[in-house]
């Protein structure tokens, strides 16, 4: 049992382990979700070609763009100001644009969100695993 639940690897095959494993898990959830997309329309017998658009229609530009921005000028901010201020500015940030109300309860839920999210990985991340942060 031991043997089962150990895994040698050198030093320099330590950082390959996790991404293989993120990639394998979402190219099996690609697929489930191909396999489901086909299944359903074979079901309903409806094998015409359906017109592609990548957007929905009225689909929200703020949010879309805001998110692209904010995602964009995260590194830079991290770069600045550290991992934990920028990673709280950042999540009440993108937190309120997705709330959509500038409103009391939707500052305070978003500063709970951004403070707890931050610690958890600062904590989960620093003092768990030893993976220093920026």
């Amino acid at each position: 049992m031991e043997d089962l639940l150990t895994v040698e690897l050198t030093f320099s095959e330590y950082h390959i382990i996790f991404p293989r494993i993120i990639i394998t898990i979402l190219l099996i959830l690609g697929a489930m979700i191909v396999f489901r997309y086909f299944y359903k329309r074979v079901k309903q017998g409806s094998s015409k070609k359906r017109e592609f658009s990548f957007f929905m229609a009225n689909y929200d530009k703020s949010k879309l763009f805001g998110s692209a921005i904010l995602l964009f000028l995260y590194p830079f901010m991290m770069e600045l100001l550290g991992f934990l201020i920028s990673t709280i500015l950042f999540m009440f940030v993108i937190t309120l644009l997705f709330i959509g109300k500038v409103q009391k309860k939707a500052l305070f839920t978003s500063l709970t969100n951004a403070l707890a999210t931050t610690f958890v990985v600062w904590y989960v991340f620093g003092q768990v695993f030893d993976i220093t942060l920026p």
